[in-house]
């Protein structure tokens, strides 16, 4: 065995390892393991009743009460007098505490033998009282969790969302006539490109309310594309009208409909919407290609409650390749990466698809899951196949055309004790059946998301015989698996400054304490069907065959700064950093 090959199994060994220890800890309930099954009945339970909020708030910053950053066990044998308070993190108590508690994101637990005697508010968690353990009071407890953050006096704060730049530039305005209101509003479409710019999008919004079974909502907007375009392939402006209604009395079942002309996004990964606009508009590194969909759909949705929903849509659409232009960027002034030709033609796509949304927490969770699937079946009679090297992709006639693919993304949190959180992270997909997938509807792996050890679609199933400066995505199907674990850290952020820029900079990228950030990364995209080169289409790739990294980082919420080593391939060491959670 080569000293590659013995890193590489022992990486792969350790990844597994890692993996099976976040299943079982999934889905076992012990001492270590606090809840993290717990979730809300319903999407609306995940969000805190403002006054809750601000009780909680005030209790932790009262200057009587004993502020702790982070988990606190009080010992067996020890009496503790006063109100408490937790942040981001769990109480235990194991003797006794007569004063008023207060746990924010974080559990409650009161060990056999123990007991408090005062009243217990907990939000961001539960509280669980174990045989022989009492609480003499009055409890309550709230699953969703305080967006707050602490001061640099360690009193808490509101914790501001995260700027997109969609509030770069917005504005509205909204007045009611009888039944109907309506809004008015200007923004960017809180993304930047090299196909479109910065959209603007503007229009109007027109609810119906007052109804008892029913709500209506008309929206109508137009798109201002601001990078010129010197050829003929792009349209001069887009445009998107939706009517939607939601029927009964809690609005369960959602109908609508929609008419569009817009860029679409050939990948959703790597990297968010917003997070490679941001990219794109400060370094000239656009993580997306795109094309232009112009037509009609339909879609349906039933919210069946514990964050469940199901749904499905059906649309028709001209699907057309469109040129990279010259926007500007702020830091680097280059050429850009051109934009993929995709295979032009009419389309008629059905899709089925499952969300299932448990979290405690959007931004920061740390417990529940997040699962979005989909099956999607397409065709046309028009459609204009581009000629790919016969390793990519079997010749397709023009004209008739049909395939299907599927798609999974499942993402599992938990805390795995009071101070240490993990995250477990599964995305799968491709083709199903029928012929080859066009080109708009193939996959990478490599980038700063996925396999952040690998360069940008360093694993885009591209032939040494294909030389294409736009580096398109061309794989049939990928796997993929990422493991995190996380603790916070104690080094003083955000910082406790009189300087309004520095204050307005650390809202800006919504600076807090940082995470230490231990992951791993396991992946393989892959062309199937027969041939050299391929992947039986009954089959995956042998484990051999994927890729494989590690690294850590810090993650301050708005900025992570990461290092990543691959562990097969001779990639070297790499930095990169995120303005947003990696998952």
């Amino acid at each position: 065995m080569t000293p590659r090959m013995g890193w590489l199994r022992r990486g792969l060994l350790a990844l597994a390892l890692m993996g099976a220890g976040a299943a079982r800890l999934a889905a076992q309930d012990s001492v270590l393991t606090i809840r993290p099954e717990a979730r809300a009945p319903d999407s609306t339970a995940r969000v805190l009743p403002p006054e809750v909020l601000q009780e909680v708030i005030r209790r932790y910053n009262d200057s009587a009460t004993t502020r702790i950053a982070g988990g606190f066990t009080l010992p067996t044998g020890s009496l503790f007098n006063g109100p408490i308070g937790v942040f981001r993190g769990s109480l235990r108590i194991s003797g006794a505490l007569v004063g008023r508690v207060t746990v924010i994101n974080g559990d409650l637990i009161i060990d056999p033998g123990a007991r408090i005697e005062g009243d217990a508010l907990v939000v961001g968690g539960a509280v669980i009282i174990k045989p022989g353990g009492f609480l003499i009071g009055a409890q309550r407890s709230f699953p969703a969790t305080a967006l707050l953050a602490r001061a640099g006096n360690g009193l808490l704060v509101l914790r501001e969302a995260p700027p997109t730049l969609g509030a770069l530039a917005s504005a509205h305005t909204t007045f009611t006539t009888g039944h109907f209101r309506t809004t008015l509003e200007i923004e960017s479409g809180r993304t930047y490109n090299r196909v479109e710019g910065l959209p603007i999008i503007f229009g109007p919004s027109v609810t119906r309310e007052g109804l008892k079974d029913i709500d209506a909502r008309l929206d109508l907007r137009g798109i201002a594309w601001t990078a010129p375009d010197r050829t003929d392939r792009r349209s001069n402006f887009g445009y998107s009208g939706r009517l939607e209604v939601r029927f009964g009395e809690k609005r369960l079942l959602t109908v609508g409909s929609r008419i569009y002309r817009v860029i679409a996004p050939i990948e959703d990964q790597p990297l968010s919407q917003t997070e490679a606009g941001w990219s794109a508009f400060l370094l000239q590194r656009d993580y997306r290609d795109f094309y232009q969909a112009e037509g009609v759909s339909g879609y349906l949705s039933y919210n069946l409650g514990r964050g469940l929903s199901v749904g499905g849509s059906v649309r028709r659409d001209a699907e057309r390749s469109v040129p990279a232009n010259d926007p500007i960027s702020i830091l680097r002034n280059e050429a850009w990466r051109p934009n993929p030709l995709v295979d032009d033609g009419h389309y008629t796509s059905w899709r089925l698809n499952v969300d299932l949304d448990t979290r405690n927490d959007r931004d920061s969770p740390t417990s529940g899951w997040l699962v979005r699937a989909f099956w999607e079946k397409s065709t046309s009679n028009d459609a204009a196949p581009l000629t790919l090297p016969i390793e990519v992709r079997n010749p397709i006639s023009p004209g008739s055309y049909s395939s299907s693919r599927i798609f999974l993304d499942a993402r599992r949190y938990a805390r795995l004790d009071p101070s240490v959180r993990g995250a477990l992270h599964l995305v799968a997909g491709g083709w199903l059946a029928g012929d080859p997938l066009s080109l708009q509807r193939r996959l990478s792996l490599g980038g700063p998301d996925i396999l952040p050890g690998y360069g940008f679609r360093s694993l885009n199933c591209a032939p040494t015989s294909l030389d294409d400066p736009a580096h398109p995505a061309l794989c049939d199907r990928l796997i993929a698996t990422q493991l995190e674990v996380r603790t916070r850290t104690r080094i003083g952020l955000p910082l406790a400054s009189a300087d309004p820029y520095v204050t307005a900079l650390q809202r800006v990228f919504a600076i807090r304490e940082p995470d230490v950030v231990v992951f791993g990364d396991l992946g393989k995209s892959w062309i199937s069907g027969s041939g050299p080169g391929r992947v039986p289409n009954d089959r995956l790739p042998v484990l051999g065959e994927w890729s494989a990294d590690i690294g850590f980082g810090f993650d301050a919420g708005g900025l992570g700064l990461y290092l990543a080593q691959p562990l097969t391939g001779s990639g070297p060491l790499l930095f990169f950093l995120r303005l947003q959670r990696r998952f």
